[in-house]
């Protein structure tokens, strides 16, 4: 577990030793009853070993743009992630980290048409592991904020990305049995990826009337009373502070 200066210093060691083909990348978020959400875990597997890295750990959460951020720009080194819409959005919001050459193995299933494009499937179906669904109905809605962390959740942490590189190694040679132009239309999209970019999310009328819209009915009247107004921008004040 990466939670202070001497285990970020380790992450720090693996990466100057170079990433070969690519990493592994992961996020555990939490958004509930939370204003814009935090990053809580990373997962990141190198070539030589897994880390599960504490974003909430005061000693490493300040640091970690500086220390991940030249191997995420790096066009050399391939981030390997699952459905990674969000976690590109994440990693900039919180650590000003920007990817650079990503693989969406998501993308790859999508394109490759299987019956399901899910991290689950893709697990049983080339690492074979069976309790999968068993540990995400138990763990994926977890409260990634509370410590410590349960033996499981770190279990089920560590196995998003520890078999996520050879995983990416089987769908790469599937795509390019099928042709080089699937590789290519699935790094289209993963580029496409790459250049998200996270908007704070502004306050504004229309963002009353949506927020009004989650509380009424379908047909009445989405012009927020003055009440609702001053309950709205209060919470956007207190929650921003």
């Amino acid at each position: 577990m990466v939670s202070d200066a001497a285990t970020l210093q380790e992450l720090r060691d693996d990466l100057a030793l170079g990433c070969g083909e690519g990493i592994a990348v992961d996020l555990e978020h939490h958004s509930f009853r939370s204003f814009q959400g935090l990053t809580c875990l990373m997962q990141l597997t190198t070539p030589r070993r897994d880390f599960i890295i504490d974003c909430l750990a005061p000693e490493v959460r300040p640091f970690l743009g500086a220390a991940l951020g030249p191997t995420f720009a790096d066009g050399g080194v391939v981030k390997v992630l699952h459905g990674a819409n969000s976690d590109i959005l994440w990693l900039q919001r919180d650590f000003g980290l920007y990817i650079v050459n990503l693989f969406d193995t998501g993308q790859a299933a999508r394109y490759l048409n299987y019956p399901s494009f899910s991290l689950a499937y893709l697990l049983e179906k080339h690492a074979h592991i069976t309790n999968v669904s068993e540990m995400k109905h138990k763990y994926q809605l977890s409260d990634w904020r509370v410590r410590p962390l349960s033996s499981g959740q770190l279990l089920y942490a560590r196995s998003d990305t520890h078999y996520l590189l050879p995983i990416y190694d089987i769908l790469r040679c599937e795509l390019a049995a099928k042709s080089q132009q699937a590789i290519r239309e699935v790094l289209k999209v993963c580029s496409g990826l790459c250049r998200l970019c996270y908007r704070k999310d502004v306050f504004d009328p229309l963002s009353l009337i949506r927020a009004t819209a989650k509380f009424t009915q379908r047909g009445d009247n989405l012009t927020p009373s003055s009440q609702q107004r001053a309950v709205l921008l209060w919470d956007c004040e207190m929650s921003r502070g």
